[in-house]
């Protein structure tokens, strides 16, 4: 790989928001590839899709903000967002405001996207 090339990094986010306190740890990860000068492609899976609605308060639950600053990514660096198009159907956009613009997939193609990533890794 030459040093024009930037390695890609596939991040598979499979937990589902407020399932656990450590959604930061997700966003450290990607946060911590951008500073790395990584391209980075987020595939949401299921549930783990409603991480990045934009009018969820977790300060009743006691959890950390990490769950908003998936929408800075954008801003630092190559990022693109996916998820199911069978989960984004079931939160249509008349109902539901994502944090950031998410790109629908078919199961295969999400697939496929991240094996063409140089690694991946499942949060």
């Amino acid at each position: 790989m030459s040093a024009q090339e930037t390695s890609s990094l596939a991040l598979i986010v499979r937990s589902g928001p407020y399932e656990h306190r450590s959604a930061r740890a997700e966003f450290d990860v990607a946060l911590a590839a951008l500073v790395m000068d990584y391209r980075i492609e987020v595939y949401f899976l299921g549930a783990a899709l409603l991480q990045l609605l934009a009018e969820r308060d977790v300060s009743p639950a006691l959890l950390p903000a990490a769950y908003r600053a998936w929408a800075s990514l954008p801003d630092l660096g190559d990022v693109s967002f996916f998820a199911e198009v069978a989960c984004l159907d079931r939160y249509p956009e008349s109902q539901f405001r994502w944090l950031l613009p998410v790109h629908g997939m078919q199961a295969e193609q999400m697939q496929e996207g991240w094996r063409r990533c140089n690694y991946s890794i499942v949060l």
